[in-house]
């Protein structure tokens, strides 16, 4: 385990994270059931893209946004957390590609007035493994600090915390081939949440 912090706080914190992100009958599966034993912890550098809606808008507006949002996660290969009420964090392993995310999601937004924040740093990544599949989520420090830039913001605006931004940004553009993928998990985690609500499956704790 890759890790400074000890695993029964990283354990409790996963667990609280999906509780009350995905149904539960994916926490039962992996607190309860043998996928526990898939549960690992590393330190990556990351950078994290959080987004809000100033105020909710209309249903169509919203799920115009879930799709520039999916469309766009896919073009530039992050990994989204399960997103509700116009609220969405992508992890990205680039500075660079974060910040193109950032500043498309705003201009692809439409009729949600987003607040859009991009923070960088260390930060844990929990991997687990659920319906045969590998995923990962941040935890930590770094999503609160996302977050809490993503507040600073004015709405329909972007800010970009110091870290990030020391990230030459006028270098020339990469293709889409360099872009990171985060190769060792193989779906992201707001996928996870989408299946499972269509399943249709509700498993009390």
């Amino acid at each position: 385990m890759n890790t400074n912090e000890p695993s029964a706080l990283l354990l409790e914190a996963l667990s609280d994270k999906v509780l009350h992100q995905l149904p539960p009958a994916v926490w039962r599966g992996l607190f309860l059931g043998a996928e526990r034993d898939t549960i690992r912890f590393e330190q990556r550098h990351l950078s994290l893209v959080h987004a809000d809606a100033v105020a909710p808008g209309d249903g169509a507006a919203i799920e115009r946004f879930y799709q520039q949002l999916q469309r766009l996660n896919t073009r530039y290969k992050g990994r989204l957390d399960p997103y509700v009420d116009a609220t969405a964090l992508a992890s990205f392993e680039d500075s660079t590609t974060a910040m193109r995310m950032a500043l498309e999601l705003q201009r692809a937004a439409g009729g949600v007035a987003l607040r859009i924040g991009v923070a960088s740093g260390p930060c844990t990544l929990a991997y687990f493994r659920v319906r045969g599949r590998l995923w990962c989520t941040p935890l930590g420090e770094l999503p609160r600090r996302a977050a809490d830039v993503a507040a600073s913001a004015p709405a329909g605006g972007v800010v970009i915390s110091p870290e990030t931004f020391a990230v030459d940004f006028a270098r020339a553009p990469a293709h889409d081939d360099d872009m990171p993928d985060f190769g060792d998990s193989e779906v992201d985690l707001s996928s996870l949440a989408l299946a499972a609500a269509s399943e249709a499956i509700d498993i009390c704790v």
